[in-house]
């Protein structure tokens, strides 16, 4: 196999053990929940094949999660299942599909995700509790092959089969509703067929093993067959704030102690963070619109004047104007972004972060001691007053300045400053000792 790997996103279409039997190198997930595609394991070249997606159980994949994969050079394939689905959707922005399943839907015979799903275990691994709208249309089409049941009745039987609840959707309740809508013959052929082998009308497993098999062909023809991209969405307008807050959000977990602490870290107590902060700014402008180093200075400012509707910025006061407009921008960092990171951090000490897993323990046993209330819904161990005090005591700054300081250090709101905060409030307030907080 080529350097790519091959991720299959499955749960009660087909058993693990299944898709591993035929390709024993193929990486396992359970179905696809949202922030999966944000994980560094995922790379160019690599293929994500989305078979089953979580949607009760846990918060569903966003359609923008599938772009910003195809985006990173994954080759993402939908069969089967959601995936097939997701697939229509996306497929005039990259997103490929493969199977019958799909074509059911590119057909316009099915359009919604009730064709396909089934209710099962919310642990591995996944067990179906009932049968695929999908799999009886495969098995009715069987039938009337077979002369079973006439063809014109095909359009009559699978309505009555779908007005029943995809959960309640049994083996048991599709016999009951067969026979009760005068098919007994269909029920008996049916209950007889899938008893002989239960797998004999199982078009969900099927496409996903040929989905596999595309993969498979795709990662050993090399970069030239797996090789995603986004297509069809002009320029890069797809990455909305959302997308790149929920990029943050599960990048910012990864590591240990997690980076978006090691961050926060930094914007709380490193006294210089300000500079590394308009560097931050001036590097990723540099980077972004090129141009000379004598320019970047004016049009920096000019760029960030007009972020936030500052017009006729005089070009003399540039240096003194990007001061001033500091106060009033801060953009949301790209934590998958390395670059970004590496500026980020770039003041950042081995003992840094080794204060910084302190903290975290110490924020852990104070949780413990405190009966898991540090677990419930509001984290906060202090409240917003106090910590706005404690915040001007560890930047040693006066109320009226502190809009300014977070600001600076790239800190968008109060809100935001008061959340990063409380990881920390435990060890912040063993070095304030002057200060008398109280506990939220």
């Amino acid at each position: 196999m080529a350097d790519g790997k091959i991720h299959v996103y499955v749960g009660p279409t087909c058993p693990r053990d299944e898709i591993l039997r035929h390709y024993p190198d193929v990486v396992i997930h359970p179905p696809v929940a949202h922030g999966d595609f944000f994980s560094s394991s995922i790379n160019s070249g690599d293929v994500a094949v989305v078979v089953d997606g979580f949607y009760h159980h846990r918060l569903g994949l966003r359609h923008k999660e599938y772009l910003y994969a195809l985006d990173r050079g994954v080759t993402v394939i939908g069969a089967a299942s959601i995936g097939a689905l997701r697939a229509l959707e996306l497929s005039a922005f990259g997103m490929r599909g493969i199977g019958a399943v799909y074509d059911l839907y590119l057909s316009g015979v099915f359009d919604g995700d009730d064709a396909v799903a089934v209710a099962h275990e919310e642990e591995a691994p996944y067990s179906s509790l009932s049968v695929p709208l999908v799999n009886l249309y495969t098995a009715v089409q069987v039938a009337s092959t077979d002369g079973i049941v006439r063809e014109t009745d095909m359009g009559d039987i699978i309505s009555v089969l779908r007005s029943e609840y995809y959960a309640s959707r049994t083996q048991a309740r599709v016999l009951e509703l067969l026979r009760r809508a005068g098919w007994p013959e269909l029920a008996e052929w049916y209950e007889r067929r899938t008893a002989e082998d239960p797998h004999v009308f199982d078009q969900k497993r099927r496409d996903c093993l040929a989905a596999v098999d595309v993969a498979h062909c795709l990662v050993t023809a090399g970069a030239a067959g797996a090789a995603g991209r986004v297509t069809g969405a002009r320029g890069s307008g797809w990455k909305t704030l959302f997308l790149r807050s929920w990029s943050n959000h599960f990048v910012g977990m990864t590591g240990d102690p997690p980076l978006s602490q090691r961050l926060a870290y930094q914007q709380i107590f490193n006294p210089h963070y300000a500079r590394v902060w308009e560097r931050y700014l001036e590097e990723t402008y540099r980077r972004d619109h090129g141009g000379s180093s004598e320019s970047l200075a004016h049009s920096f400012s000019d760029c960030l004047a007009k972020r936030i509707g500052v017009t006729g910025f005089p070009a003399s006061g540039a240096s003194e104007g990007k001061s001033w407009l500091y106060d009033f921008i801060c953009p949301m960092p790209d934590l998958s972004d390395p670059f970004e990171v590496e500026l980020l951090l770039s003041s950042e000490k081995s003992s840094d972060i080794e204060t910084v897993a302190r903290h975290l323990r110490q924020m852990n046993e104070f949780s413990d001691r405190s009966q898991g209330s540090m677990r419930q819904k509001d984290p906060s161990v202090l409240s917003k007053d106090a910590s706005k005090i404690l915040l001007c005591s560890i930047w040693g700054i006066p109320p009226d300045a502190l809009s300014r300081e977070y600001r600076s250090r790239g800190i968008p709101n109060i809100a935001t400053a008061v959340r990063i905060l409380q990881p920390f409030v435990i060890g912040a307030i063993k070095k304030q000792t002057h200060l008398r907080v109280e506990s939220a």
